[in-house]
């Protein structure tokens, strides 16, 4: 006689457990990833889509919870992870129009100084700043010293100051009247930023007010110290604005 197999007792709270399974909302669970992964978005624009796709997936998962409750769960995730996404979906571009503005700002600091150098009549001053901050010599009266003892030094000035635009706002001086006009273009690759500045020159000649335009283009180097180094990377004269 075969042995029998012992009987199989389900009690009621099993049976209430079973009852009670919902399954979980698949879009929540993606949303909550993606949520959780938005802090990338704070690292580059490319990046911005993580979060959006959060804020997608959510909204997604909490109109399905709604269509198919109670069988399905998952709207404490889904909210979490719309909260998160919301947050960086506005934290991401807020910091790199803050981040954008600092840039453009600390370029114009040195745009300046470097149009301040020309129209004072100090063109050693101002070919230092096209350097690097570890070539550079301190600015002071000094570098005339540096190009007197460097030939090749000396002939990099020399070349400097026979540029069109280096030559005409050497010549025009305190007569020049230099205004900033526009952030032509700002870029970024990887840590290096790009930013490119138009100025506007305007001066009197023979009772008659003449205008150009010079744009300088300054790149901002970050250094293995945490710092950044500033210089001047190209100039132009006599282009025109987009439009003008």
């Amino acid at each position: 006689m075969p042995r029998s197999l012992p009987p199989v007792h389900i009690t009621d709270s099993q049976d209430a457990q079973l009852a009670e399974y919902r399954a979980v909302a698949g879009q929540a669970v993606l949303a909550l990833i993606f949520a959780l992964l938005s802090p990338v978005a704070l690292i580059d624009p490319l990046l911005w889509a993580v979060p959006l796709l959060g804020l997608l997936f959510s909204v997604w998962a909490l109109r399905r919870i709604n269509r198919y409750a109670p069988a399905l769960v998952g709207r404490k995730a889904a909210l979490l992870a719309l909260a998160l996404s919301l947050l960086f979906a506005a934290a991401a571009p807020a910091d790199w129009l803050v981040y954008r503005k600092l840039v453009g700002d600390e370029a114009r600091q040195v745009a300046d100084l470097w149009f301040r150098y020309l129209l004072d009549d100090q063109p050693q001053k101002a070919h230092q700043l096209t350097m690097a901050s570890q070539l550079r010599q301190p600015l002071d009266d000094k570098p005339w010293d540096f190009y007197r003892n460097n030939p090749r030094r000396r002939q990099e000035l020399e070349d400097y100051v026979n540029r069109p635009p280096i030559r005409t706002l050497l010549a025009l001086g305190p007569r020049a009247l230099v205004r900033f006009y526009q952030t032509a273009g700002q870029d970024r690759d990887n840590d290096n930023d790009a930013v490119d500045l138009l100025y506007a020159v305007t001066y009197e000649e023979s009772g008659e007010r003449k205008s150009f335009f010079v744009s300088v283009r300054l790149l901002r180097t970050k250094l293995a110290s945490g710092g950044a180094d500033w210089r001047i990377q190209q100039t132009d004269g006599g282009v025109r604005p987009e439009g003008w």
